[in-house]
């Protein structure tokens, strides 16, 4: 039997499960590694403080303001010009394109060929940005090599291993893909040996040189070493993807996923609105069916890109962003079903509560209104029982009482038969004596002889007490233990003898009798009636309670007579 609060707390947890499941999106688990939730995590809250990190672009721009303003000599110039030119070319392709112009402008007005080599490789970069590969490759194939200074030959190398791996990720056809790819790993390689070329550029290219050629624990250990160090958020962004590209080239897609977070946090840091790792990571996360997080950084991928200008990345960005939408959209119609669904089954759960919860209620009051009786009747129960156990304690006074009352009349009605028997014989012989001394002395004589000596009614009353001490103390054995129980230490009373009371002891003993009229006291034990108000002052201020004192004296051997009675019983 189902109990009705068992069932009504089932159904308050099924509704509850059914209101959660319309209100509240599931939780997947997309199979992320601790390492990679961790990032993934990190990257959205870098996500919400971009308003922060673009600050700190800006004051980078205005710090390279500063410089160009203080440039001293025509090197210095142009050098401000090309890194300006630089941090825009990742920001805003419009105002880079401007730098270029100035760089150009600076060229011819010194005439200095290596100076217009600078701006025609710089603006290999602008064209590249807005998507103008071949237009890029024109002009870096029209770049007279001839003179170049280290510096130049090696951002000369750069913009040809730029446009050599535009020109293999934009290939369609696997053949000419495949050539790109081989020119891209001979530039590498060559790469690596130009003299000016930095160390963390130089340590990049030859990890990734070792992961054309399948050695990826190499590669990484190259790599590894530069994780600790303190690099510039773009270096970090840089060093990030490198890591993610060699992981996806060894089919490790955890560890690619984890990559680009981690380039991508770099990137957000940096200020920088032209990027490929959030794109890449949009990708992933698309194939894994992680929607809601694809949706979100391809969207701001493709904001970047707008802001950015960039003419490379906006139609990719943008196809993807439709086709992450397009699957939002329909996992959100899924999910809207279900939640129909479950709201219909909700609403039937709900329904079957509110008749469940009604019956519940009914069934309270019904309960509660029979243990209201059943309180009333207990309690009504108690009473009686405490009138029960009065009326109990009352016939077992009653019992006690003539039980001790029996015992008494048992015992002394045979002592005062015997003694009545006695006196009575006495009388006689003393009557046939005065008779026969009547006939044979004077009448003077015979007055003397009735006149009986003191001595003789001693005797008698003694003879007397005697009797009475030796039958009071057979049926109260403990009587004088008893009485010293009520009394004070020091008026404990001690017995001449050991079966013999006292005169204190027979006035109390009398009292315990239901004689309690002094009296009646004094002409039992042929006294004066104060001398017996006397002694039972004496006694009762002796006593350790004074009211109750008497009282106690007539209830002494109670417990015996119980004992007595219950024994006849058992025998009966």
């Amino acid at each position: 039997m189902i109990r009705p609060h068992r069932t009504l707390s089932l159904l308050t947890a099924a509704c509850l499960y059914g209101l959660l499941a319309v209100s509240c999106s599931p939780t997947v688990d997309y199979g992320y590694a601790p390492q990679t939730l961790r990032a993934l995590n990190e990257l959205d809250e870098a996500m919400l403080r971009g308003g922060e990190y673009d600050a700190g672009r800006q004051r980078r721009i205005a710090s390279l303001r500063r410089n160009l303003a203080a440039a001293r000599s025509d090197e210095e110039h142009v050098r401000a010009l090309l890194d300006l030119q630089q941090v825009f070319v990742t920001y805003e392709l419009d105002s880079a394109a401007r730098f270029v112009d100035s760089l150009y402008a600076f060229a011819r007005s010194r005439e200095s060929h290596n100076f217009e080599r600078i701006a025609a490789l710089a603006e290999t970069d602008v064209l590249m940005g807005r998507g103008l590969t071949d237009q890029a490759e024109t002009l870096f194939r029209q770049i007279d090599t001839a003179g170049m200074t280290t510096l130049e030959y090696r951002n000369w190398y750069a913009r040809y291993n730029a446009i050599v791996w535009r020109r293999q990720a934009e290939a369609s056809d696997p053949g000419e893909h495949r050539a790109w790819l081989d020119s891209l790993r001979r530039i590498r390689h060559i790469r690596t040996g130009v003299e000016s070329l930095p160390a963390f550029t130089r340590i990049r290219e030859r990890a990734l040189e070792l992961a054309d050629n399948g050695r990826y624990d190499e590669a990484y250990a190259e790599l590894e070493p530069l994780r600790h160090k303190e690099l510039a958020p773009w270096n970090t962004a840089v060093l990030y993807y490198d890591m993610g590209q060699i992981a996806e080239q060894a089919g490790q897609e955890e560890r690619a996923v984890e990559y680009y977070t981690r380039s991508a946090i770099a990137d957000l840091q940096a200020g920088t609105r032209s990027y490929f790792s959030l794109y890449n990571l949009a990708l992933r996360l698309f194939e894994r069916n992680d929607l809601e997080r694809a949706s979100r950084y391809m969207q701001r991928t493709l904001d970047d890109a707008l802001a950015c200008k960039s003419g490379a990345r906006i139609p990719l960005t943008s196809s993807a962003a439709t086709a992450i939408n397009r699957a939002v959209v329909n996992d959100l119609a899924v999910r809207n079903r279900l939640r129909l669904w479950t709201t219909a089954v909700t609403s039937l759960l709900l329904v079957t509560f509110a008749a469940a919860f009604a019956n519940a209620l009914r069934q309270r009051r019904r309960l509660q209104h029979s243990r209201r009786q059943l309180a009333l009747t207990n309690a009504e129960l108690r009473e009686k029982n405490r009138q029960l156990t009065r009326m109990s304690d009352r016939v077992r006074d009653i019992n006690a009482a003539l039980v001790d009352s029996n015992r008494i009349k048992d015992r002394y009605v045979c002592q005062y038969v015997d003694l009545s028997v006695y006196y009575i014989s006495r009388l006689d012989d003393l009557r046939r004596m005065i008779c026969r001394q009547a006939k044979t002395e004077s009448p003077e004589a015979l007055i003397r002889r009735l006149s009986l000596p003191q001595n003789s009614l001693r005797q008698e009353f003694a003879e007397f007490y005697r009797r009475f001490d030796a039958s009071f103390l057979e049926i109260f054995p403990r009587f004088i233990e008893q009485v010293d129980a009520l009394l004070l230490p020091e008026a404990r009373i001690e017995p001449r003898s050991p079966r013999s009371l006292t005169t204190e002891l027979r006035i109390l003993a009398a009292i315990r009798l239901g004689i309690t009229d002094s009296g009646r006291i004094a002409r039992f034990l042929n006294c004066a009636p104060t001398t017996v108000y006397t002694y039972r002052t004496k006694l009762r201020n002796m006593a350790l309670d004074r009211e109750g004192f008497e009282e106690r004296i007539r209830r002494i051997g109670l417990f015996d007579a119980e004992e007595h009675l219950y024994k006849t019983d058992n025998e009966k």
